[in-house]
């Protein structure tokens, strides 16, 4: 008998979790608005789930789910300690809902990256960091270049201008001013660094977990490095 065309596993993704706390659209809308047009490159058909748990009363679910998908994420349901009748009300009008494993519920970010399913799985191997090789960039990366490090890690000698974004499956090091994207970890590295001679970045982000520019206050202007511990990121001076 030949082998199925299709197969189902479980496996583990991280999706950018979308918290509300308000049923008024318009009200989501304008903030939604504001945080994409910080980096609309990095939001641009990001999956989403909706966690509706801070919520006082019921929502229009289907208005929630046309507005996500007008700005340009990629829907994928509804999360949230609710009760079982919620649950199913999403359920019956068509809609997913991820139940979530036991997570921290008191982090209240509008926009937070975190696990939402334990049966799903990242299918990419990610090296240990030292067995990443080195891809070195001479020169400044000007605003509209994307630099990319494949199962690398990324050194930059010269700057990042504003609007540039470089990504590296292993550490970032940029002997420079960072003032555009760096991501690190794109395959799931969770142990992967950015590091830079002049913090001024319009978002820093880790194993999918990310900053925007009003999260690196502490060191902004400064030498610093950025990592990610117990799933959140966290900056020190370089020197």
């Amino acid at each position: 008998m030949a082998d199925a065309s299709i197969e189902f596993k479980g496996t583990s993704f991280t999706l950018s979790v979308l918290h509300i706390k308000t049923s008024e659209l318009a009200d989501i809308r304008a903030d939604l608005v504001k945080k994409v047009a910080q980096a609309p490159d990095f939001f641009y058909l990001v999956p989403i789930v909706v966690n509706i748990e801070q919520l006082d009363c019921s929502v229009d679910y289907q208005a929630v789910k046309t507005l996500i998908e007008e700005l340009k994420f990629t829907f994928v349901g509804f999360t949230g300690a609710v009760d079982k009748e919620q649950r199913k009300l999403i359920r019956d009008l068509g809609f997913s809902f991820v139940n979530t494993s036991k997570t921290d519920h008191s982090q209240k970010a509008a926009i937070s990256q975190e696990a939402v399913a334990k049966e799903i799985q990242a299918t990419a191997v990610v090296p240990e960091g030292n067995l990443y090789t080195d891809k070195v960039h001479r020169g400044q990366i000007r605003s509209g270049q994307q630099i990319y490090a494949k199962d690398q890690n990324l050194v930059v000698i010269g700057s990042v201008s504003a609007g540039a974004e470089v990504i590296a499956d292993g550490n970032i090091h940029i002997y420079g001013s960072l003032r555009g994207r760096a991501i690190a970890g794109a395959k799931g590295h969770h142990k992967a660094q950015i590091y830079c001679q002049n913090l001024e970045a319009e978002l820093v982000s880790i194993n999918g977990n990310y900053w925007l520019s009003e999260s690196m206050e502490q060191h902004w202007g400064s030498p610093a490095f950025i990592n990610l511990t117990d799933s959140e990121l966290t900056s020190s001076k370089l020197i």
